[in-house]
């Protein structure tokens, strides 16, 4: 006869862990298997919140990556001490914690609370370690009703060692494909190097043709550089590993900042740069170095794709009703075939009809849209060829 005795409590949650454990073996996109982390972590323990904050190894330290029901973009990249906080102690002890009063524990990082403007009551935070390493912590905040339980705290402990290991995967995973990619990409230079060494050590090569041959080296050494600071740059953002440093700044005060920094290459390539900010320009939360650089690198685009004689745009305007800032950058330069559009964001991809013509690493605009992506924004082109493009940066009003 078939048992119809229903399941305990924690054999119910340990069956729902083992499916949600499927799922997060199943995922690679980094951003997209923390959100299904804290997700898991706050269902399984009956929290309200739960969040995860990632170990740097080089900086000794903690910081926020992902969090349920509270901006992403205010948390991400707070930098938590090791040493006088709740999870800086689960770092250093990996050991997991119940804490029924953090407001009364001298190890609550007060900080986090005046942020999000939300009352710890309660946290349950257990270590995220996988062969013997750490990745992190994570926290279930506030228990629904009641306190946490050890069974919680067993649940929770089971979720996160699957965690880690799902973490670890991604992140290797990203590193190799991107690691491929790569190595694929730099053959073409370093060919290119070679072959220049090789004529300039010929007795017969002209002068003439010697000082070509420096100006090619001189090419593709920079390019190499180019690519390997975006290389860099898209390897820690794609990993979790670029901390944003979230501050409250003048948007439009950085709007002429970039104008300014890029003037003068504009002026010299004879093409018009102009200016568009409304008379409301918000103080807003983000990164502002990485907002800067991912502005930098339209504006450069839009000054080398362009035409001589040419105009570029830089727009900025809130949208109220829409409760987004929108920054706009065009250019009356060759434009963009349709077909390419929904591939120029990829890793290393160049315009087929333009990648001859225009010096680049195909890793720019990736790192513009993993910044844009980081806070919680969204980015999108439009381009007609022979006319020009525009990149429409959408970030949240905070």
């Amino acid at each position: 006869m078939p048992n119809n005795k229903p399941l305990s409590p924690l054999l119910s949650r340990y069956q729902r862990l083992i499916k949600i454990s499927r799922d997060l073996a199943s995922k690679l996109d980094l951003d997209i298997l923390l959100m299904e982390i804290v997700r898991a972590a706050a269902d399984i323990a009956n929290a309200e919140e739960a969040s995860i904050l990632l170990y740097d190894p080089i900086k000794e330290e903690l910081y926020f990556q992902t969090a349920t029901n509270i901006d992403t973009t205010l948390m991400r990249g707070m930098v938590v001490p090791l040493h006088n906080s709740i999870a800086g102690w689960i770092a250093r002890n990996r050991e997991p914690i119940i804490i029924d009063n953090p407001q009364e524990d001298k190890r609550h990082f007060g900080r986090v609370d005046k942020t999000t403007q939300m009352t710890s009551r309660s946290i349950l935070g257990v270590p995220l370690v996988t062969k013997e390493k750490m990745i992190g912590v994570l926290e279930a905040i506030n228990k629904k009703e009641g306190t946490f339980t050890p069974e919680d705290q067993e649940v929770l402990t089971a979720l996160g060692a699957q965690a880690a290991v799902a973490i670890e995967n991604s992140r290797l995973f990203q590193q190799s494909d991107l690691i491929g990619e790569f190595v694929h990409e730099i053959r073409t230079p370093l060919s290119s190097l070679g072959a220049a060494t090789h004529l300039l050590q010929h007795p017969r090569a002209s002068q003439e043709q010697k000082e070509k041959m420096l100006d090619i080296l001189h090419t593709e050494i920079d390019r190499l550089a180019e690519m390997s600071t975006a290389f860099l740059d898209l390897s820690r953002l794609e990993s979790g590993r670029s901390q944003f440093k979230i501050e409250k700044f003048d948007m439009g005060k950085l709007l002429i900042e970039c104008r300014d920094l890029v003037g003068k290459e504009a002026q010299e390539n004879h093409l018009d740069l102009l200016l568009e900010i409304s008379e409301d320009m918000p103080i807003v939360r983000a990164d502002h170095d990485k907002i800067k650089q991912a502005l930098l690198n339209l504006l450069n685009n839009a000054i080398k794709y362009n035409k001589e004689g040419g105009q570029i745009t830089l727009r900025g305007k809130v949208i109220l009703e829409e409760k987004e800032f929108l920054i706009e950058v065009s250019d009356t330069g060759v434009g963009i075939e349709k077909k390419h559009l929904a591939l120029i964001f990829e890793k290393f991809y160049r315009v087929p009809d333009h990648s001859d013509k225009v010096d680049g690493t195909g890793l720019g605009l990736s790192v513009v849209k993993q910044i844009i992506t980081g806070h919680g924004g969204r980015i999108n082109v439009e381009s007609e060829v022979g006319k020009g493009t525009t990149f429409t940066i959408h970030l949240p009003l905070l």
